[in-house]
């Protein structure tokens, strides 16, 4: 009953502001996503990539047509100015390349097509490493917010040391030195905390900032992970699939393509080239009263061919050009192979650095667990005398070091598989 009267009790009762619901990653990267004005850019330049293709397409398969209207109002013929409609010129005509064998239709197509999956390639980076800006976000207001929950906890055990330390001082079965150094371990505490305090302001900012809100709006993350249970080692066929996917390594083979068809238009430009074009045209339209004309030889019409022989100083220039294109074909293809070879290599030493860094989470929760143990029973043997002043310090410097290493290694695990991921070129905020 109760789960159906809250709702309800938050609908009606205006006066009293329910409390948002918490951020989870994916909720707060997706709200990130949307408040984000580099995706409007670049949903923008997605947009105008799309279009010009398609400008493209119509541009090769329709004559591209002009109008004209022209009048002489004043020459050698007509010496006193005047402009009459019934003097002016009109002309419709149009031009469409049926072929090139340098650059043809197709091939400004073909060019046209790869530009436009490169910008879809550019937008879907520009989404991943917003994502990833995103998720950084989150974990440092998480791991903010986590530490002031250990700092205080830190100075609450140091308050009972140095309350115990000086009631047993006043009882003489402790030493003013221990009082001295209880107190300035609490005053450290309290000091820790305060900065604990100023690092989640800071990180609440930014994080507030990705999605638009107030600096100061407070706000709830929640992490929900399921990175203890990946199946370790993970599997090597993970290289083939970056290999595939990884959004990177697809843009410079589309960048690669699009090299090797300008080379090969730049080169057949200096062999003999040959054109096919046709035209149409008709003047005197007699539209808008402008002078008419009859159709008997006119609209002209007619097709094509050209053929043009380019050549440099005895050909020297033409060989010169010939073997710049081969060069820069070469040195795009040996950047692509760089690449995969680096992609690899960073693959392989994810897996690895993931495989650790699980291995190095579950430690960390069976330390700070018994840390926990250790510190509470060394507080209650403290109380009554049974401890030394020494030994409960460093449980406590221990208990405070393994709970923050634990918070940064959940972040790092997290943040790993995430960037895993973005080597696969799987979209890890879906």
């Amino acid at each position: 009953m109760k789960k159906f009267l809250v709702p309800a009790l938050c609908s009606f009762l205006f006066s009293v502001p329910c409390a948002a619901a918490p951020f989870t990653p994916k909720a707060y990267i997706k709200a990130a996503l949307d408040a984000s004005l580099t995706m409007r850019r670049s949903e923008q330049t997605f947009r105008q990539a799309e279009n010009n293709y398609k400008n493209t397409i119509l541009d090769a398969a329709l004559p591209a047509f002009t109008f004209s209207m022209s009048d002489t109002f004043y020459g050698d013929q007509r010496t006193a100015p005047r402009l009459s409609r019934g003097d002016v010129d009109s002309r419709l005509s149009a031009a469409w390349n049926l072929y090139d064998s340098a650059a043809g239709p197709l091939y400004k197509v073909r060019t046209a097509k790869l530009d436009f999956e490169s910008a879809r390639l550019v937008h879907l980076i520009a989404r991943q490493n917003e994502a990833v800006k995103a998720l950084n976000r989150f974990y440092s207001l998480y791991s903010a917010q986590q530490k002031i929950s250990i700092a205080k906890m830190n100075l609450e055990s140091r308050e009972r040391q140095y309350k115990d330390t000086n009631e047993q001082y006043q009882s003489g079965t402790r030493s003013k030195i221990e009082v001295t150094q209880s107190e300035g371990d609490k005053l450290q505490s309290e000091l820790a905390l305060a900065q604990a305090e100023a690092a989640e302001r800071k990180a609440l900012m930014a994080f507030n900032e990705l999605i638009d809100a107030e600096p100061d709006a407070q706000q709830e993350v929640q992490v929900s992970t399921q990175s203890v249970n990946i199946a370790l080692p993970l599997p090597k066929e993970d290289v083939a699939r970056a290999l595939e996917n990884n959004l990177g390594l697809r843009q410079q083979r589309l960048t690669l393509d699009k090299t090797r068809l300008s080379t090969r238009s730049g080169s057949l430009s200096n062999y003999p080239r040959v054109k096919v074009d046709a035209a149409w045209g008709k003047s005197a339209l007699g539209i808008l009263g402008t002078k008419s004309g009859s159709w008997s030889g006119n609209p002209s019409y007619g097709l094509g061919a050209t053929l043009s022989f380019p050549f440099g100083f005895a050909g020297v220039q033409n060989y010169r050009e010939l073997d710049t294109q081969k060069a820069v074909l070469e040195a795009a293809e040996l950047e692509l192979k760089n690449s995969v070879r680096a992609l690899k290599t960073s693959v392989l030493s994810a897996q690895n650095d993931i495989a650790l860094q699980v291995k190095s989470r579950q430690l960390l929760e069976f330390q700070v667990n018994a840390q926990k143990d250790a510190t509470d029973n060394l507080l209650t043997e403290y109380s009554v005398g049974n401890a030394a002043f020494l030994q409960l310090d460093s449980s406590q410097t221990k208990l405070l070091d393994a709970s923050n290493s634990q918070i940064t290694a959940l972040n790092d695990l997290d943040l790993a598989l995430a960037g895993y991921k973005v080597l696969l070129g799987e979209s890890f905020w879906e």
